[in-house]
């Protein structure tokens, strides 16, 4: 056949003339792909040609690794960036590591994920302003998000740390870690692949005082 890949034949195959290019391209995002709502045909085309061409395709073109990790029963898909850059894909598209405060958030996520165990992992903002305001370790919650200790917050406080908490859950978003249900109103479920914050993070994660330390000396931008 006329134009055909032969190095790649997968690429021949009809759900990559339907679904290669939105799978490339959300990977190369940094996204987490998993059987979940609109990600569910590219989970099935990464399922169907893992093993087919399709990890040696972007280890051969790109020097990157698309990896596969199961949490819960539940599988995903993300491209692993090498620790000296970012393979060939050019280093200004995606940075392997979170933003501290990104990163305060994630494992925040991550602990609410597991605490649910055979609940809905779905949150609300209530829930999170009780964190941040009842918890232990509220006083340091209150440090990061507001820059300041006090009795009462004012409205215009209030909703400029909503929208701080909401430009991080859609950084998330795009990455796969959450879905929103609503937005506006800040509230989502956390998908299984949060579960990568344990493989990225597992050093610090569980060091108590390595967070206080940070909740401590930071504010949220």
């Amino acid at each position: 056949m006329e134009n055909e890949n032969t190095s790649y034949p997968f690429l021949n195959s009809d759900l990559a003339i339907k679904h290669f290019a939105d799978t490339d391209f959300a990977l190369k995002q940094g996204r987490h792909i998993q059987d979940f709502a609109s990600d569910h045909k590219l989970f099935v085309f990464i399922e169907e040609h893992y093993e087919r061409g399709l990890k040696m395709y972007y280890e051969d073109l790109f020097g990157m690794k698309l990896m596969r990790e199961e949490t819960d029963n539940d599988r995903y898909y993300f491209l692993s960036f090498p620790d000296d850059g970012r393979g060939k894909f050019g280093k200004d598209n995606r940075s392997k590591e979170l933003e501290d405060d990104r990163l305060i958030f994630a494992i925040l996520l991550l602990n609410i994920y597991k605490d649910k165990f055979f609940e809905k992992k779905e949150v609300q903002w209530q829930e999170l302003q009780h964190i941040f305001k009842e918890s232990e370790h509220k006083e340091l919650w209150l440090q990061l998000l507001y820059g300041n200790l006090k009795p009462n917050y004012s409205p215009n406080e209030e909703e400029n740390v909503k929208t701080k908490v909401e430009r991080i859950l859609k950084s998330f978003e795009s990455l796969g870690w959450i879905h929103f249900i609503n937005q506006e109103e800040l509230h989502f479920e956390i998908l299984p692949a949060i579960d990568r914050i344990t493989k990225l993070y597992g050093d610090i994660i569980n060091d108590v005082e390595i967070l206080q330390e940070f909740l401590s000396n930071e504010q949220l931008s």
